[in-house]
C-alpha cells in the first residue's frame, strides 16, 4: 500500500506563532485566540483590496487551529514538528458561510461523489455565543423539540443541569429524519460569563434519510466512529473498506468536569443548500429492561419523546462497542495475514504465468523437433484438399475426436500406434 503523503513544511509557519500563544497554552487559550483571529480575518469582513491577503491569513489561522485544536495532532507536532504530520492532517475545514453559490455547488458535488469535505463552525457563530448575542429556548429533560435552522445558521438552547443529573448520567441527542446534516454543539461558561464552544458532534447517517448526533455524559465510555472510507479512497484497495472501517473508532471527548447550572447547546445547520429539519432532546437513560430496540426504532422514526428513545440501552451500547474493539484488533491481525497471503498469491500467479510460457514454448519446440525428425514438409501458406489439409497440415486422423488430440500425441501414435486404454 502507498505511504501517506508527506508534508511539505517549507512554507508553513509555527502554529503557536500564527495564533500568538505559547507552547504551554491551554485548550481554552487556543480556542480564544483562534476565535478572535478568525473573526478579524474572515472573508466576509474583508472585502476589496484586502480580501486576498485576508483570505490567505484566514487559511493560515485555520490550519494552525487544525493542529493545535486537536490534542493528538498537537502532541505529534510538539514531539516532532511538521515532520511528524501528514498532509491529510492539515486539511482545512470549509466555512459554509464564506462560500459563494458556485463554490458551494462544487463542494456539494465532490461530497456527493464521496470526497470527504470537513465543515467548520463559522467564527461568527462562536462570536455570537461568546458575546451573548443570541436567543435561546429552554430545553427540558424528556421533552423533545422539533425545529428548523437555516444553512450555516444556529439555534440555541439552555438546559438546567442539577448534580443529580450529572451523577446519574444523561444524553443530549438530535436527529433528522429528513436526512439533513447538522452539528450538535455544547458551550461552557467562562469565569467572566462568556460562552466558549466545548464540544462538537457532527451528525452521521445511520440509515436512509436519518442523521443522528449525540453528546454522552455517562459513567461508561462511548466511542465515535467516523464515516466509512469513500469509494475514491479504496479504489486501488477495495478490501480497505473493511480493514480501515474501525480505525476511526476513538473514545468520545468529554469535559473534565461538569458543573450544575445552565448548559448552553446549539444545533448548527450543516446542509450545503437547504435549511435543516431536526429534533433535539435531553434524555436521562432508562434501565435496559425498559428500553427495547424495536420500540426505540419506531419512536425515533416518529420523532416522539421518551427516555431512551434516542438510542438503545447503555448496556447494549457498551456490549456492542466492546465487541467492535475486539473485532478491530482481530482485523489488524488478519490484515497482516491477508496482505502476506495476497502477496504470496500474486507471486504464485506470476510464477504460474512464467512456467506456463516456458512449458508452452518447450512443447512448441518439441513439435518442431518431431516435424524435423519425420521430415514433414512445411505446408504453411499452401492450399490443398483432403484430410491432411483439413487438419491444418498435420498428420490427418479420421475423426473429429482424433483431430482434437494434441499434435505430439498424434505423432507418437502414428509411430507406435494408439495408446492402450
Amino acid at each position: 500500500m502507498p505511504d501517506p503523503e508527506p508534508l511539505n513544511d517549507e512554507l508553513l509557519r509555527d502554529p503557536y506563532e500564527v495564533l500568538g500563544v505559547s507552547r504551554t497554552a491551554t485548550e481554552q487559550e487556543i480556542k480564544t485566540a483562534y476565535r478572535k483571529l478568525a473573526l478579524a480575518h474572515h472573508p466576509d469582513k474583508n472585502q476589496g483590496e484586502t480580501a486576498e491577503s485576508a483570505a490567505e491569513k484566514f487559511k493560515e489561522i485555520a490550519t494552525a487551529h487544525s493542529i493545535l485544536g486537536d490534542p493528538e495532532k498537537r502532541r505529534r507536532y510538539d514531539a516532532g514538528g511538521f515532520g511528524s504530520l501528514q498532509k491529510s492532517d492539515l486539511e482545512m475545514e470549509v466555512d459554509l458561510s464564506s462560500l459563494g453559490t458556485f463554490s458551494t455547488a462544487m463542494a456539494a458535488m465532490f461530497s456527493k461523489l464521496g470526497v470527504p469535505i470537513k465543515t467548520a463552525v463559522p467564527p461568527m457563530v462562536l462570536e455570537a455565543a461568546y458575546t451573548g448575542n443570541f436567543e435561546a429556548a429552554p430545553l427540558r429533560f424528556g421533552e423533545a423539540i422539533s425545529n428548523r435552522v437555516e444553512k450555516a445558521g444556529c439555534q440555541y438552547y439552555t438546559l438546567d443541569l442539577t448534580q443529580r443529573h450529572i451523577d446519574q448520567g444523561f444524553v443530549i441527542g438530535a436527529h433528522s429524519v429528513a436526512g439533513s446534516k447538522f452539528k450538535l454543539l455544547m458551550f461552557e461558561a467562562t469565569e467572566e460569563g462568556q460562552w466558549e464552544m466545548l464540544l462538537q458532534e457532527d451528525s452521521i447517517k445511520v440509515r436512509k434519510n436519518t442523521q443522528i448526533a449525540g453528546l454522552y455524559f455517562l459513567q461508561c465510555e462511548t466511542y465515535h466512529i467516523g464515516p466509512r472510507p469513500s469509494a475514491l479512497d479504496t479504489a486501488d484497495y477495495p478490501e480497505n473498506m473493511l480493514f480501515k472501517r474501525l480505525e476511526s473508532m476513538q473514545p468520545r471527548e468529554k469535559p473534565l468536569q461538569l458543573r450544575a447550572g445552565k448548559l448552553l447547546l446549539a444545533v448548527y445547520g450543516d446542509n450545503w443548500f437547504n435549511r435543516v429539519r431536526y429534533t433535539i432532546e435531553a434524555v436521562l437513560p432508562a434501565p435496559a429492561a425498559a428500553s427495547k430496540a424495536a420500540d426505540i426504532s419506531g419512536r425515533a422514526r416518529e420523532g416522539t419523546s421518551s427516555a431512551g428513545a434516542l438510542g438503545v440501552s447503555i448496556e447494549k451500547v457498551t456490549r456492542v462497542e466492546g465487541e467492535l474493539l475486539t473485532r478491530r484488533e482481530a482485523l489488524r491481525g488478519f490484515e497482516r495475514e491477508y496482505r502476506q497471503t495476497q502477496m504470496a498469491y500474486l507471486e504464485a500467479v506470476e510464477r504460474f504465468g512464467k512456467m506456463k510460457d516456458e512449458v508452452e514454448g518447450l512443447l512448441s519446440e518439441r513439435d518442431e523437433a518431431y516435424l524435423e525428425l519425420l521430415a514433414v514438409p512445411d505446408t504453411a501458406g499452401t492450399a490443398g484438399t483432403g484430410p491432411a489439409a483439413e487438419d491444418g497440415g498435420h498428420l490427418a486422423a479420421g475423426s473429429s475426436a482424433e483431430a482434437d488430440k494434441p499434435f505430439s500425441r498424434r505423432i507418437l501414435e502414428g509411430i507406435w500406434g494408439p495408446r492402450r486404454q
